[in-house]
C-alpha cells in the first residue's frame, strides 16, 4: 500500500478566519457592528451541530428534522480585541433591526449581548448602549454568507450544483454519531 503523494500545495482560502461565535452565558459579549445589517438562514440541528437547510436533497428534511432561523453579524469585540461572527436568535435580530430601522447601515454601532440565564440555551438579550454614538475605526464588513459557507464546509462552487457532495457529507457526518438522515 502506498501513501497518496501531493505534487502541488493547495492554496489557501482567501478569505481571513473569522470564528463563530454564540454568546455565552455570564458576563456575556460587547462589541461593534461590522456588517450593516444581519444575515438570516434556516437551519437543522444535527449531529449536534447547526447547519443551513439547502433547498436540493436536504439531509435535515429528509429526516424530517425542525427547520430554525439562524440570524449572524460581524462583530468586532474587546478585551480581547478580534473579528467574529455573532450568531444572534431571531428575536435579537428582530430586536436590533427594529430598533435601528431608520439606518441604512447598522456598522459602528456598539452593542452588548447576554444570557437572560446561566445555560448556554438561555434567552439572548440586546442592549445598545448608545447608538448615536458610532465608531469609525473597525474592520472591513465581513461577506458573512462566504465564511458561513466555508465554516459549514462548502466549496464556493457547490453554490450552483445540487447539494449531493453537501448530502453525502452530513450523512456520514450521522453515521459518525450513530444514525443517518436515512433512517427516520
Amino acid at each position: 500500500m502506498e501513501p497518496r503523494w501531493i505534487d502541488q500545495p493547495t492554496a489557501p482560502s482567501s478569505l481571513p478566519h473569522l470564528a463563530l461565535l454564540r454568546v455565552p452565558p455570564g458576563n456575556g459579549l460587547y462589541g461593534v457592528l461590522t456588517s450593516p445589517k444581519p444575515i438570516g438562514v434556516q437551519t437543522h440541528y444535527m449531529g449536534r451541530r447547526t447547519l443551513p437547510c439547502v433547498s436540493e436533497a436536504c439531509p435535515g428534511c429528509l429526516a424530517r428534522l425542525a427547520t430554525r432561523d439562524e440570524w449572524y453579524t460581524g462583530l468586532w469585540t474587546g478585551s480581547p480585541s478580534k473579528h467574529v461572527i455573532a450568531a444572534l436568535t431571531p428575536a435579537v435580530a428582530w430586536e436590533l433591526t427594529d430598533k435601528l430601522q431608520p439606518r441604512l447601515n447598522f456598522r459602528g454601532i456598539k452593542v452588548h449581548l447576554t444570557r437572560a440565564g446561566k445555560a448556554a440555551n438561555s434567552r439572548l438579550l440586546l442592549t445598545l448602549p448608545d447608538p448615536e454614538n458610532l465608531f469609525t475605526s473597525i474592520p472591513d464588513e465581513p461577506d458573512l454568507r462566504a465564511h458561513l459557507l466555508h465554516i459549514w464546509g462548502f466549496d464556493q462552487g457547490e453554490l450552483t450544483r445540487d447539494g449531493a457532495d453537501y448530502a453525502d457529507r452530513v450523512r456520514k457526518a450521522f453515521k459518525s454519531n450513530g444514525s443517518t438522515a436515512d433512517a427516520h
